[in-house]
């Protein structure tokens, strides 16, 4: 009887694992928009001056198949490393630059999980290059306050 058990166990067992297995396509399809402040957007690069205060007012989430999808919280990550969270609508966050970093490019980085009706719960990954000025006459002239992201996608949630 226990080898007839060990037996069908054995024989059921990879055809659960391939039956559980995910699709690609069964990722949320959403954009999100990012709302700024304390600084400038131009062609998708955050500009911000050394000694301010650079503000995400706030993501929202917008389903493409209009249905409901929503976030729960965001990560943060500036130059790889984590520096806060928000679990609390609309998710927005404020870093302080300090007068010592260094003036170029560096990387903001949000992560967030997304849930979406008929869907497979994700993890969404939002980056943007950040180009630190010295003073705001370097900020580049008709720039935008909202980034309109399409995200890229990872099964887990980062470390922090």
């Amino acid at each position: 009887m226990f080898k007839k058990f060990l037996l069908a166990l054995t024989v059921a067992l990879p055809a659960v694992a391939f039956t559980s297995c995910s699709d690609d396509d069964d990722l949320p399809d959403v954009n999100f928009d990012v709302a700024v402040s304390g600084g400038t957007v131009v062609d998708g690069t955050i500009y911000t001056v050394a000694g301010e205060t650079l503000k995400i007012d706030g993501i929202k989430v917008i389903n493409n198949e209009n249905k409901n999808a929503i976030i729960t919280y965001a990560n943060y990550y500036w130059d790889y490393r984590f520096i806060g969270q928000n679990p609390v609508e609309p998710y927005g966050f404020e870093i302080y630059i300090s007068e010592e970093t260094e003036p170029g490019e560096h990387l903001l980085e949000i992560y967030t999980p997304v849930y979406a009706v008929d869907k497979e719960p994700a993890f969404a990954v939002l980056a943007y290059p950040v180009m630190v000025v010295e003073d705001a006459s370097q900020l580049p002239d008709n720039g935008v306050s909202t980034l309109k992201t399409t995200p890229n996608y990872t099964k887990d949630e980062p470390s922090k």
